[in-house]
Formats: structure tokens, sequence, C-alpha cells
């Protein structure tokens, strides 16, 4: 069985092939797709996506020398389901409006998995299932007491208004990536995806029980070109300031919180950690507070974590970031070292790359493991297939 991955980003579309081969075999920790293919997709649209994937459909049997029928299942990532969809489920035409329903949740992201949805639906028919994999789902698990807010309840009722969390995909492959590694020590995990955008998860037993991301994917850490976590009286403040010239509207804060903010805005240059790291070694001074900023900010949320799990046994370190920062990982552990983390300074600086292997890079001493483990999100996406069509549910579905 032969299953295709979609994974459409705000500007970028990547798709990968599996068989089923790598589930059955359990291999997940050094499996490889047959094939993958990413492409940037001009417009960043719900039409220019489905022209992609229209695509890369094409290029994908191509190059593997094989046809439609060679192909078993169809899974998407979409980012946000709201409060109905949260487990993994086969799309039909509810789901799908249902996910149009949320485009204002995550308006760079849903409409551009519609489009591959479209382009799947439009060439393979009603032969093959297409799945939709939430990065909503991971987290539903987490309590009341941390996935609401304190807000009237009405809000709740009529707007879905909670925590949602989001990189749900990449956080359960690390929990069960962790585990694979680390059998006897994986019981209390804070995972640190670390890249454009940024989040913590805490995860006991496998399970999530707490995450930074809040109700859309801005709040939490502060990342790239999100301001993560502000008092919300800034936003009411600006909106409602009549004294000053700058008329702010929602849209232009929007922009301004989501694009215009975060390690951007402190630096004043670069969202980029490669070139933020560049212009502190040169001790630009804006590029060293950002960089502590990040820092104070990560440590502060991790410490928090160790709460929701009374302790902690692995911090583990994915995503651009936290795969490719050396710096990033070290200055962390630092400002930790009072929970009894000890980096290994070889191990740390030589896991870096895309074709690094996972890897501890702790110390034999310390208290708590650290991992690097590289982001997987669409073997995870698979593997979620894989499992689905595997269950009753998926082979009475008509």
């Amino acid at each position: 069985m032969n299953i295709l991955v979609f994974n459409a980003g705000s500007s970028t579309l990547k798709a990968s092939l599996f068989n089923d081969s790598l589930f059955l075999k359990q291999k997940e920790g050094a499996s490889a797709p047959l094939l993958e293919a990413n492409t940037k997709v001009q417009g960043g649209d719900r039409k220019a996506f489905k022209q992609a994937a229209e695509g890369v459909i094409e290029q994908v049997l191509k190059e593997t020398d094989q046809d439609k029928k060679s192909i078993s299942i169809v899974g998407h990532r979409v980012v946000h389901g709201g409060e109905k969809l949260r487990t993994t489920t086969v799309i039909d035409a509810d789901v799908i409006s249902q996910i149009e329903e949320r485009f204002d949740l995550a308006p760079t992201h849903n409409p551009n998995a519609l489009g591959c949805i479209d382009a799947a639906r439009e060439f393979f028919e009603k032969n093959v299932k297409q799945i939709a994999v939430f990065d909503t789902a991971f987290h539903r698990t987490i309590p009341e007491i941390r996935s609401l807010y304190a807000v009237p309840r009405e809000w709740v009722e009529k707007f879905e208004v909670r925590r949602y969390g989001f990189h749900g995909i990449n956080h359960s492959y690390c929990a069960r990536r962790t585990f694979q590694i680390l059998p006897q020590s994986a019981e209390r995990l804070i995972i640190c995806h670390l890249g454009n955008g940024c989040s913590l998860s805490a995860v006991l037993h496998g399970v999530s029980v707490n995450t930074t991301m809040g109700f859309t994917p801005l709040e939490g850490l502060m990342m790239g070109t999100r301001s993560g976590t502000i008092d919300p009286g800034i936003v009411l403040h600006l909106l409602n300031n009549r004294s000053s010239h700058e008329k702010y509207t929602a849209e232009k804060l929007e922009q301004i919180l989501n694009k215009e903010s975060g390690i951007l805005a402190i630096s004043g240059s670069t969202s980029d950690m490669r070139e933020l790291l560049e212009a502190r070694k040169n001790l630009d001074e804006r590029a060293v507070l950002a960089f502590d900023m990040f820092i104070d900010r990560l440590t502060h949320h991790i410490a928090s974590f160790t709460a929701s799990l009374s302790g902690i046994d692995a911090l583990i370190f994915t995503g651009g970031i936290g795969e490719h920062s050396p710096e990033v990982r070290r200055a962390a552990v630092e400002g930790l070292g009072y929970l009894g983390l000890k980096l290994d300074a070889q191990a740390n600086q030589s896991a870096v790359g895309d074709d690094t292997a996972d890897a501890i890079i702790s110390t034999k001493n310390s208290r708590v493991a650290v991992l690097k483990i590289r982001a997987q999100e669409d073997l995870e996406i698979a593997r979620q297939c894989f499992e689905f069509a595997s269950s009753s549910v998926f082979s009475s579905w008509p």
C-alpha cells in the first residue's frame, strides 16, 4: 500500500510517497520516503495550491514509474480543524465545509491544504480515500484547566474559543521517537519545536498535557515574525487610541503581530536565526538583545512546563532552529542548569544538519536527557494514515 502525503505550508508544498512496509517493519527512526517533492507556490491561495498539487501528483507518479492505481491513500496535513475536527478522519463534503468555516483561524494554511485536497479528489476521484491529519489533534488531550481561557463561557460555546495548540503532528512524532531512543526515560517530556514558528509541548506518558500555542498559532513563544504572547490590552489600546495620527485596524494589527514582530522586530533586520547569530557575533546590539530575549522566553516556558509534568525526564529540540542551532540549544540548557541538565559540548556541536541522525546530546551524568530529533511530519502523517486504514472505522467507510 502506497501513501501519498501532502504538507501544505504558507508558500511551499511538500509531498512524500511512502510504502506501508515501513510501518509493518517498525523502522520509523531510520525510514525514508520513496520520493519527496518540494515546490514554491506563487499566490499562496487555494487555487494556486490546487494547481501546484496537480503538478506534484504527475511528478511523483512519473518519477516512481507508477500509475494512479498504485496509490491507496492520500494524507493531508490540515493546520486547524476547530472544536469538531480533532482526530484523523476521512475527508468528505462535510469535512471540507468545516475546514472552510475555519479559514479565519488559519488563513495562511487551511485554504492551501484544501487546494491540495481539491486536486487529489479530482485526480483520484472516488478510487482513493483522502485522509485529513490535523495539527491540533495531538493536543486534544490537554485538560480543561489549561485548554480553557478565563473568558465568558459563551465565547467557548459560540466561537469555539479555547487552546488548540499546533505543530501537533511533529510533537506526536518526537514523543514516539523519544520513546524508541530512551524507552526507560520517556515518561515526562518537554518538546521544543523551534523554527520560524515555535511551540513547546509537555508530554506525559505519550499524551500532550500542555502547549504554548493557543486559539491561534500566534500565542506562546517569541518567533521569527510572530510576537508570541503579549498583553491583550496593547491591542485594545492601539485600536481605541484616538490621539494618534496613525489609525490601527484589526487587519493591520493582525499583519504586524504575525508578520512584523518577533525576532524580526527586535533585531530590526532579520527573522532568520542563522543571520541573527552572525550579527550577534559581530556584537550588533539589537541582534544580541533579540537572541537573549528568545532564549529568555524559551527557558521560561520550559521551566513552567516542568510544573505541568511534576518534573522532567527528557528535553527535546526539533524544527529548523532546534535541529540546526547548537548555540540555541547550549544557551537554553545553560539557563536550565539548576534542573540538572548537562550538555555534552561535542555531541551538541556535531548534531547539526538535515542528514544528522537523531542524537542524545546530554552528558551521561545529566539528570535530564537532552535530545535533538529531526522533524518528520510527513512520516507521522503517513503513519497515522496507515493506522487509520487498519482500523474498523476506515474499512466500514463507504
